[in-house]
């Protein structure tokens, strides 16, 4: 049994209820001091509401599954860094104890993640065969290491297979550090089967302008919120560089993957973000796509290998498929999809390819 998360299992009106329940009242106390004057109890109250009321309202109610207990962990981290921010000076004096308590769940987590990355290392030899193994049957990264994973990690007990997603997510953050950092020298694949579908387009100038945007707002960003705090600035500042290196990690898996067409099937993957394959048997056919950008990005049963500019062009084809197939997205988190929306830099080559590919009605 292979532990699946949705986008649909998020409860997205809740969420949003409880964040403005707690946060905007708790703002307007401690940063417009609406109510007057504040001191320690006040700012006790406030780090109580953000660090523990308002993520467990969120774990318990903001998701329609089950959801694993490192996501609490989570939402408490990042419930206190909201409260390292909101709460002043003058108030602060017990928030101390939450900063050490945190830091002590942290540790925890750490140590579970550890322990975790021990029994990866014992099966490690194993994995590597697996990863190789459906390198050559799946192309692209994500997909072969996540098919890997769940042919390596697979128990008895259905449990312990739960923690196929945490591997998936893994499997995210080592592209990322794979791509931003070790990928500068590695050349795209290239033949009569792999397409491209980021050169013709603004994408590149988009990708710069993130680039550029996020190296000023770390520094910005830092230098704002050490005035309040230098452990949060820090804290805010790593997850700061960590986001760049997504971006970075993104534009490069894009250039290094093109979608492949082989025997079995279509093989792609469109940065991080999202990968997949669908077998040919499942493929309807490539038709005119007449929706507007906008109605393609409501389309809730699909995905676009399309990039664009500053402005969304129409997206002019879309792979119309016989029935539902389940792609994933970043961190693992798998989506239904009855169509797959297409703007590639060699259309006409692509779509004679995908029609010869096709099994006969």
């Amino acid at each position: 049994m292979t532990a699946t998360f949705s986008l649909q299992h998020i409860a997205w009106k809740r969420i949003l209820f409880f964040l403005l329940l707690i946060i905007v009242p708790n703002y307007l106390v401690m940063r417009m001091q609406l109510a007057g004057p504040i001191d320690d109890r006040i700012g006790l109250a406030t780090a109580i509401d953000l660090t523990i009321i308002l993520p467990l309202l969120i774990y318990f109610f903001g998701f329609r599954k089950r959801m694993s207990w490192l996501l609490l962990c989570a939402l408490i981290f990042w419930g206190l860094i909201l409260a390292n921010w909101m709460i002043p000076g003058g108030a602060d004096a017990y928030l101390s104890y939450f900063n050490h308590s945190v830091i002590v769940l942290e540790a925890g987590v750490i140590f579970l993640e550890l322990v975790l990355f021990i029994a990866i290392v014992k099966r490690f030899p194993t994995l590597i065969k697996n990863y190789k193994q459906d390198k050559a049957d799946h192309h692209h990264f994500l997909l072969s290491f996540s098919k890997a994973i769940q042919r390596t990690f697979t128990f008895s007990n259905p449990r312990l297979n739960k923690f196929q997603l945490t591997l998936r997510i893994l499997a995210t953050d080592i592209a990322a550090i794979y791509y931003s950092l070790f990928s500068w020298k590695k050349k795209p694949p290239v033949g009569a089967n792999a397409f491209t579908f980021h050169k013709d387009g603004g994408y590149q100038a988009v990708f710069l302008m993130l680039v550029h945007a996020m190296v000023l707002e770390i520094i910005a960003v830092h230098v704002m919120v050490a005035q309040y705090s230098h452990v949060a600035a820090w804290v805010i500042t790593a997850l700061d560089i960590y986001t760049l290196l997504f971006i970075i990690s993104d534009y490069q898996a894009i250039r290094l993957s093109p979608v492949v067409l082989d025997e079995s099937g279509v093989h792609f993957q469109k940065g991080i973000r999202v990968y997949g394959f669908i077998p040919w048997e499942m493929v309807r056919g490539v038709e005119q796509n007449s929706q507007t950008p906008e109605e393609v990005g409501k389309d809730k049963q699909s995905i676009a290998l399309a990039l664009h500019g500053l402005e969304k062009d129409p997206i002019p084809y879309v792979l119309e498929l016989k029935d539902s197939v389940k792609v994933h997205q970043i961190f693992g988190i798998k989506k239904t999809v009855d169509r797959i929306y297409l703007k590639m830099d060699d259309p006409q080559k692509f779509n004679e390819s995908i029609n010869q590919k096709i099994s006969p009605e």
